[in-house]
């Protein structure tokens, strides 16, 4: 048995035979299916035999779908979704919101899919799904489910596969559903509060364990549903190192801040923090601190024409450069390049983002709230600078003193180390691993 980090699993030889069913696998390529693909890979390397259940037609109006394969050895069964109803919707929505402004009427959120995207845009996928993972069980006899959501339609999928088939179920949300903290954020009408927390309340009650990626998330959990402490857990996201350059790589010429994927503009807290951060680059350009000659803000995402947007508020385009998604290795590369990179969550959450710069060594501005993310990033990246205060003049200080520190060559390196003691992917799926374990057994008792 390979080396690890820590002590090795007692369960390593049994050869537990998982089914996971994940709509996020290759080839989409979006951030929500690293998290599956690196549980595949390090459950066959421990010795399991995990068998991936993915869909066959993502929706390519809403997912990004590339040339990415899957994990080596790993088996992967594909269901139909019967449809995809975000584009569809989508396009009535924009209909209904031009008829309505003929009446002075501005409606922002799409009203449709609350009312027929239940318990999300993905129940398409349910239906088929259900039926090919009751098979699956029953082909190679699996020891347990595992279901990765977003989507949540996913969760539901693993509970009536659950209930028939017999066979613990663990549910692991990346993000969280029906918590009222996210209700808050994205501004859920009332009516869809009721039916998503009946909903996450039945499936809490069918699983045999409840995962989440944050204490934050976990503790809001408890507090929401104190009858199902019992079961949840918290397994981290992380970062594995393999996707990291092997060899060392040069900074850009430009001192550069880097952002990729979404700027997160949901709340009026998110909206104040962006601007703060656009007023900062302002007031460094005004002081003639940074110039499009020594200094540029890489944006990659598919929200570049807010931040166009924003960049023209604050009279700073001459340094920021947008462009649409790229590769997930350019992403890597890019940040790896890069002098800092910004960070923005949306509490109790904690993006990837973070994850993937402590382990690339790159240093943060993050303008995040306290919490959960403030500690890690104060324990694991000394270099990085952490504005917990919306105002433009503490951004550009702290990018002022981090554009110093760095050119007097004292910026301090991230504890490498020790994230990955406590956050590489490995150590994820460990701990992941050993939780499914305990569920198998008592299930057998």
């Amino acid at each position: 048995m390979r080396k690890t980090a820590g002590k090795p699993l007692k369960s390593v030889r049994d050869g537990k035979k998982i089914l996971m069913i994940c709509y996020y696998f290759p080839p989409i390529t979006d951030v929500g299916s690293l998290r599956s693909i690196h549980f595949a890979k390090y459950f066959r390397q421990y010795g399991w035999r995990p068998s991936v259940l993915t869909v066959r037609n993502p929706d390519r109006a809403y997912c990004t779908v590339g040339d990415e394969v899957s994990p080596d050895g790993i088996h992967v069964e594909r269901s139909l979704s019967v449809i995809n109803p975000y584009r569809p919707l989508g396009k009535a929505h924009g209909l209904v919101t031009r008829l309505l402004k003929l009446f002075r009427i501005d409606l922002v959120r799409n009203r449709l899919y609350d009312l027929f995207c239940i318990p999300d845009m993905f129940w398409g996928w349910i239906p088929l799904t259900v039926l090919k993972a009751i098979g699956i069980v029953r082909r190679f006899n699996v020891d347990a489910i595992y279901v990765s959501c977003t989507p949540f339609s996913s969760a539901l999928i693993g509970a009536f596969v659950k209930l028939r088939t017999k066979k613990p179920l663990i549910v692991d949300f990346r993000d969280p559903y029906a918590l009222e903290e996210r209700a808050e954020i994205f501004d859920v009408p009332l009516y869809r509060q009721n039916i998503d927390k009946r909903i996450e309340r039945w499936v809490l009650n069918v699983a045999d364990a409840f995962i989440v990626t944050t204490e934050e998330t976990r503790n809001g959990y408890m507090r929401q549903y104190p009858e199902f402490t019992e079961k949840m857990y918290t397994v981290y996201n992380g970062f594995d190192m393999a996707d990291a350059s092997v060899k060392s790589v040069d900074k850009y010429d430009k001192f550069t801040i880097i952002y990729t994927g979404d700027f997160y503009l949901y709340t009026k807290k998110n909206e104040l923090f962006a601007e703060a951060f656009f007023d900062g680059l302002s007031r460094l350009m005004e002081r003639r601190f940074i110039s499009p000659d020594t200094f540029q803000f890489l944006f990659y995402g598919d929200g570049f024409r807010m931040i166009e947007q924003l960049a023209h508020r604050y009279g700073v385009c001459d340094v920021v450069h947008v462009s649409g998604r790229i590769s997930r290795k350019s992403v890597i590369e890019a940040i790896e390049k890069s002098h800092f990179s910004l960070l923005r969550i949306v509490s109790p959450m904690i993006s990837t983002k973070l994850f993937e710069g402590i382990s690339l060594n790159t240093p943060f501005i993050a303008t995040i709230p306290h919490g959960e993310a403030e500690a890690i990033i104060r324990k694991y990246s000394p270099g990085s600078y952490v504005i917990t205060e919306a105002t433009g003049e503490a951004v550009a200080a702290s990018i002022t003193e981090g554009m110093e520190r760095y050119r007097k060559g004292d910026t301090p390196r991230n504890d490498l180390n020790g994230f990955s003691d406590h956050f590489s992917r490995e150590r994820g799926a460990q701990r992941m691993m050993k939780i499914i374990d305990n569920v198998i057994g008592r299930a057998a008792q």
